[in-house]
């Protein structure tokens, strides 16, 4: 029998066990404190004891669950750093899967995503920067950053989650020319803001999707013992919740005991409802070997000593390495190292880097996304 998939049943007769031996414990306790004479106690007060000592037991069960669904397969993986590009994922799909946040959804991509994207598109020339002038060599001497679609690129070619932000970018052309400034002063508006809300939760629901219908999340990982600790959590603080207000309006002394479980009880619930899924779900094996090499990249990248000791040996491989590490989360280390290897002038006719740059697009994007996201 897989004991993963009756985990049901196995509470079932823990419960009755913890049950069965509570009862004869608390009637055993009894018993010897009063020298081997048993008291007449009543059917409530030992009723009490024994909810008390099965609501402590219940604070096990997120324990329970980890143990079954939690643990993570063993991978034949070592390696500390990956100095070329694990796979030829989109990056969207790779924030969705491997995004910095710990506190994120597998296969929820986030707003490191979306600049990915954006910066992706502009990488694969489906989007042009345009106009970008300078006072100088001061790199930070830009003005406004104008973008422009490249209508000779074929679109249907696109993931759907590539074509939204397309879209998106269009309601803000004026001839021809999209300016990021715009953007970002639309955001103060009702209308706009709520426009790019409805666009990045669109973008966010294709990226998943793409990864559904693609047969990926599932194949990377598995949620069912996040669901059956969120299901615990919110049965176990409803539960708990109830027994203090119980306790309130009963004068038996053995409440007492109750009272100190369902606090118990209800501390192991309320961390159970916010805790990252990745803790009571687990990788598959393709899927803990997908993210620990991408994680093993994301290594390399953030370390610019180590990025600086082994760079990429051509500016197109750079610009590809910004993307992704944008999409992880980690692109300070990226910049730093180009700024460090590339001539300034290399740098100021590149447009990811100049779109990645700080107090450019990125931030105006970011700033953006914020405030849209933000509740009314």
């Amino acid at each position: 029998m897989d004991l993963k998939e009756n985990i049901n049943q196995i509470l079932l007769i823990l419960i009755f066990l913890i049950v069965a031996v509570s009862y004869n414990f608390i009637y055993l306790f009894q018993y010897m404190s009063y020298g081997g004479y048993l008291l007449p106690y009543d059917f409530n007060t030992y009723l009490y004891l024994i909810l008390a000592v099965l609501m402590v037991a219940g604070s096990f069960i997120p324990l329970v669950i980890y143990l079954f669904y939690g643990r993570e397969p063993e991978i034949d993986y070592n390696t500390m750093y990956e100095y070329d590009l694990p796979t030829d994922d989109p990056p969207a799909i790779v924030n969705a899967i491997c995004g910095s946040s710990g506190y994120k959804k597998i296969g929820i991509p986030d707003i490191d995503g979306f600049n990915a994207t954006i910066m992706d598109l502009i990488d694969r020339n489906y989007l042009i920067l345009k106009d970008v002038q300078f006072d100088g060599d001061d790199l930070n001497s830009h003005g406004s950053v104008f973008l422009e679609i490249n209508t000779d690129k074929d679109v249907s070619s696109l993931w759907e989650f590539e074509r939204v932000i397309l879209d998106f970018l269009i309601e803000y052309e004026q001839d021809g020319i999209i300016s990021m400034d715009l953007i970002s002063e639309s955001m103060s508006y009702i209308e706009s803001a709520e426009f790019f809300r409805e666009t990045y939760e669109k973008w966010a629901y294709e990226v998943k999707q793409t990864l559904i219908n693609d047969g990926n999340l599932k194949k990377a990982f598995l949620r069912k013992g996040d669901k059956y600790i969120k299901i615990f959590g919110i049965l176990g603080l409803a539960v708990a919740l109830i027994a203090q207000v119980f306790i309130r309006v009963n004068p038996l002394a053995a409440v007492y005991y109750m009272g100190v479980s369902s606090i118990i009880l209800g501390a192991s619930s309320a961390i159970s409802i916010v805790m990252p899924e990745k803790i009571a779900g687990r990788w598959t094996e393709y899927g803990r070997e997908y993210y620990a090499h991408w994680d093993s990249f994301k290594t390399y990248v953030e370390d610019f000593s180590l990025i600086k000791e082994y760079p990429p040996n051509s500016v197109n491989l750079w610009n590809r390495y910004l993307v992704y590490a944008t999409a992880l989360g980690v692109a300070h280390g990226v910049k730093k190292a180009m700024e460090f290897s590339l001539p300034k002038d290399i740098l100021r006719e590149n447009d990811i880097y100049m779109f990645q740059y700080d107090n450019t697009p990125t931030s105006v994007l970011t700033n953006a996304i914020n405030s849209a996201l933000e509740p009314d």
